[in-house]
């Protein structure tokens, strides 16, 4: 029933987008003309019919209709560019076929920003109306959790963000000290069946960090029989998300696990979009690049900018540039200061590091040192987003699962860059941020960490 009235829901918001694609082309169509009269002829009237249907299937296709509940705005964001941008092809395409010349290159680009506007406009309205209600306790869906300790990160989430509207009913199993007060917990012999019988559940959550595959199949015929959303969590999904697929020997499948992004043409785009970003960067940013270089030099002894040999893809060298911060000999003080470092491992950070200029201190709360790197980009060394650039000594102390965030090329930003008081984290969850980032690699994580990165920026989050 809750799956048919989704389905039902997303059809009808997947219309929507739809209708507000006519509109938009309406608008447009009225700023060429200056009236309206051209659009009571047959072959405007079957493409804006052609419009809407096209547009519901890709908005259906892309799954951009759907209502997610914990997913951000930016992942929203992504979606409804990347349907704005197909959209816009299939817009070309029926006037091709229409044999149409009611619309040229300038209104097809007005066409395809308004249309992100009013459509992230009227989605990100209704995101948010949806959140709200969740929030106070509508529109929620109960789950029971059936699990080990591997469930508390899963379970805090929940209680964190109301807004998703998941509320954890029960957990089945280890009884975890963190929630006594937030849970009620059933031991691991309670009979499944009568509980899903019984009690109102909409979802149940498998969460053990050594999965027993026959209880798997047992609770999944179960939920499977009363109808109970049945989902599994395991770390080694981690490992999963994007680089499994069944690989085909004769008629046996056998699932094949790659542990770095073999997407060629995702790989491909991912590097166009360096070069058009950077480029843009460096055109744009032409007058904050002098004014940073002038305000070093007037401030400080030493050169503009600061070089050193970072390791990058597969452990090739490069030079890596940036703006300097320090003060001129500060290469040579890093020794004494060893016995400040903040952070475990290889790297260093030091709070009020003494080498640090005046300037240097704010570029560095802002990100503006790093601008240089966008030349690094152009270069071929770097990405925009990636694992960021080690020196070879630290390299040399890695253990050898850290090795594998060579596996990909560094990036300017990255997760660990936008995470919430990130000099507090430890090396080692520093690593495995970068693993998961590798791990869960894709486009629009890349869109997301981007524009993550521009609020820290913003913020001047950095330190």
């Amino acid at each position: 029933m809750i799956k048919e009235k989704t389905r039902i829901v997303n059809s009808f918001l997947a219309f929507i987008d739809g209708v507000i694609a006519w509109i938009t082309l309406y608008f447009v169509f009225f700023l060429q003309k200056g009236n309206v009269d051209f659009l009571t002829s047959k072959d405007t009237v079957i493409l804006y019919i052609a419009l809407i249907l096209g547009w519901f299937v890709l908005s259906s296709i892309l799954r951009v209709s759907e209502l997610y509940r914990s997913r951000p705005y930016s992942v929203l964001l992504f979606n409804c560019i990347v349907l704005s941008f197909l959209g816009t092809i299939f817009l070309v395409i029926l006037f091709f076929l229409l044999e149409q010349q009611l619309i040229n290159l300038k209104l097809l680009f007005y066409f395809a920003a308004l249309n992100l506007l009013l459509t992230f406009t009227f989605k990100f309205i209704l995101f948010s109306l949806f959140r709200n209600a969740r929030k106070k306790g509508y529109n929620f869906r109960t789950v029971v959790i059936i699990g080990d300790k591997t469930a508390i990160p899963i379970i805090r989430k929940f209680l964190n963000n109301k807004e998703w509207g998941y509320k954890v009913v029960a957990l089945i199993g280890e009884e975890l000290a963190d929630f006594k007060d937030d849970l009620k917990f059933y031991p691991e012999d309670t009979d499944i069946d009568r509980l899903l019988v019984d009690d109102t559940i909409d979802e149940m959550l498998y969460c053990y960090e050594i999965p027993d595959m026959k209880n798997v199949q047992d609770l999944l015929l179960s939920c499977n029989e009363v109808g109970v959303v049945f989902r599994m969590y395991s770390p080694i999904f981690n490992m999963l998300s994007n680089k499994t697929h069944l690989h085909y020997f004769g008629t046996t499948p056998l699932l094949t696990i790659s542990n770095t992004p073999l997407d060629y043409f995702s790989l491909k785009i991912k590097r166009l979009i360096d070069l058009v970003i950077a480029a843009a960067a460096v055109v744009v940013l032409s007058p904050v690049y002098v004014f940073i270089a002038l305000l070093i030099i007037f401030t400080s002894k030493g050169p503009v900018f600061f070089k050193q040999i970072r390791v990058g893809l597969r452990g090739r060298k490069f030079w890596l540039y940036k703006y300097r911060t320090m003060v001129e000999n500060a290469e040579d003080m890093k020794d004494d200061l060893k016995v400040h470092n903040e952070m475990d491992g290889p790297s260093f950070k030091m709070t009020d590091d003494p080498r640090i200029t005046k300037v240097g201190r704010f570029f560095r709360k802002t990100g503006l040192d790093e601008l240089p790197q966008f030349f690094n980009v152009l270069l071929g060394d770097m990405s925009i987003v990636g694992p960021r650039p080690s020196v070879p000594e630290e390299v040399k102390e890695y253990e050898r699962w850290q090795l594998r965030r060579l596996s990909m090329k560094p990036g300017i930003t990255c997760t660990w860059q936008i995470s919430e008081n990130r000099n507090d984290v430890s090396f080692e969850d520093w690593m495995r941020m970068d693993m998961e980032y590798i791990d869960n690699w894709s486009l629009k994580l890349d869109f997301v960490i981007i524009l993550k990165t521009i609020r820290a920026i913003l913020r001047a989050d950095g330190r």
